[in-house]
């Protein structure tokens, strides 16, 4: 039986930076990795966010061959297939080099 992959709890700018160092968003690209909805919901007010009518919210959870999760990624899906905010996903969990790192939410400054 495997090992259960090490937590590190890391901030926002650090998973981000870990997100766009790997190999995940070629993958994404390419789709090599099984997609999994958590959520995919239209924006109730798309204004507050500014983003147009009929944008997303969706977390995606990106699934590797050997059927375990490699990332978790939140971002706003524009009605024109564009993404909204920073227009790149913006990853809260990621799983490599045998740790699972988490953003963590009650300190953003680590």
């Amino acid at each position: 039986m495997p090992e259960p992959d090490k937590v590190e709890f890391v901030s926002a700018s650090s998973i981000r930076r870990l997100f766009n160092e790997s190999q995940f968003p070629r993958m994404i690209n390419a789709m090599q990795l099984t997609v999994e909805y958590l959520r995919n919901t239209h924006l109730k007010e798309p204004e507050k966010k500014n983003e147009p009518y009929c944008t997303h919210g969706q977390m995606i959870r990106y699934i590797g061959l050997d059927r375990q999760w490699v990332a978790e990624i939140f971002q706003y899906l524009r009605p024109d297939g564009t993404l909204g905010a920073s227009g790149r996903p913006d990853p809260k969990r990621l799983r490599m080099h045998g740790k699972v790192y988490i953003v963590n939410l009650d300190n953003k400054q680590l």
